[in-house]
C-alpha cells in the first residue's frame, strides 16, 4: 500500500488534470477557459461534500461490519472521531461527487450565462480523463479490487486492505489468493470514455448536452458490471446499491437520449 501523501499526491493531480483538460476545449470552442477554473472554488467544495454524504448514506460492508452504519453515522453526524462529518478517516463516494459538483456548475454556468449543454459536455470529458487517472491511487493502495480469479492478471491483496471473508487467510492465502484488479477495470473504461468523448466532441456529431448525458449512460453501464465483482460494496438488504444506483442512471440516460433524438428526427 502507498503512503497517504502520494495518495493524496495521485487524487490531487487527477482533479488538476480533468479541469486543465476542460480548461483546453473550453478554449478550443472560444469559450473563456478561466471560468472553469473559477468555477472550481464553488464546485470542488460541493463534489466533496457530496462524495462523503453519499458515503454516509451508502456506507460499504466493511463500514456497517464496525458498527457505523448509515444509520449510525447520522445520529453521530459531528463525531469528529467517526462521525459523518469526518471525512479525514476516508470515505468518499464518486457519485456524491459528480452530483454536488454537477449542481455547483449548473449554479456558477447559469450566473454566468455559459451554455449550460457544451459545459457539460467539456466537463464530462474532463471528468473521465481525471477518473483514469485516478484510479491509479486506489489500485497501488489495494483498493477497488474484486474477487478471486484465476486470470493471469488478477492480483494480490496485502491482508490489511481484506475485508469479510477474505480476511481469512486458512482459506485465502496471501501468497496464493489472487483478485479481480476492478480498479484497472475501471481505469480502461473511464480511458476508452474519455477518448470516445473527445473524438465525439472534436467532430461535432452530437447535440450539445449529449455528450454528458453518453458519459451516464456508458459509464454507468460498464460501472454495472464491475459491481457486480467488487467485494466491499454498500448493499440495500441483500442487494447491492450501487448496481441499483448504476442501473437506473443508465437506464435514465438511455431514455432521456431516445427522446431527444426522437424529438430532433
Amino acid at each position: 500500500m502507498i503512503g497517504q501523501p502520494l495518495y493524496g499526491v495521485i487524487i490531487v493531480g487527477s482533479v488538476w488534470l480533468g479541469i486543465e483538460v476542460t480548461a483546453r476545449l473550453a478554449k478550443q470552442r472560444g469559450l473563456q477557459p478561466e471560468l472553469v477554473w473559477r468555477a472550481m472554488l464553488w464546485i470542488a467544495p460541493c463534489a466533496l461534500i457530496g462524495a462523503r454524504l453519499w458515503f454516509v448514506l451508502l456506507p460499504p460492508q466493511s463500514v456497517v461490519a464496525t458498527g457505523r452504519t448509515a444509520e449510525w453515522l447520522i445520529a453521530n453526524f459531528f463525531d469528529l472521531n467517526q462521525g459523518g462529518i469526518a471525512l479525514w478517516t476516508g470515505g468518499l463516494g464518486i457519485f456524491g461527487a459528480v452530483i454536488g459538483g454537477s449542481m455547483a456548475a449548473w449554479w456558477y454556468a447559469r450566473r454566468h450565462k455559459q451554455p449550460l449543454g457544451v459545459w457539460f459536455d467539456m466537463a464530462a470529458i474532463g471528468l473521465a480523463v481525471g477518473q483514469t487517472f485516478g484510479r491509479l491511487a486506489n489500485g497501488l493502495n489495494g483498493e477497488h479490487y474484486g474477487v478471486p480469479t484465476e486470470l493471469p492478471f488478477g492480483i494480490l491483496i496485502a491482508e490489511t486492505a481484506r475485508v469479510g471473508v477474505y480476511s481469512d487467510l486458512a482459506r485465502f492465502p496471501l501468497e496464493t489468493t489472487r483478485f479481480h484488479p476492478v480498479w484497472l477495470y475501471e481505469m480502461l473504461l473511464t480511458g476508452v470514455l474519455a477518448f470516445g468523448l473527445w473524438r465525439a466532441w472534436r467532430r461535432k456529431i452530437t447535440q450539445s448536452g449529449n455528450l454528458a448525458v453518453w458519459y451516464v449512460f456508458f459509464y454507468c453501464g460498464g460501472r454495472f458490471f464491475l459491481e457486480g465483482l467488487k467485494v466491499n460494496v454498500p448493499r440495500i438488504g441483500e442487494a447491492n446499491a450501487m448496481q441499483i444506483v448504476c442501473a437506473l442512471c443508465a437506464a435514465g440516460a438511455a431514455l432521456y437520449l431516445a427522446q431527444r433524438s426522437a424529438l430532433s428526427s
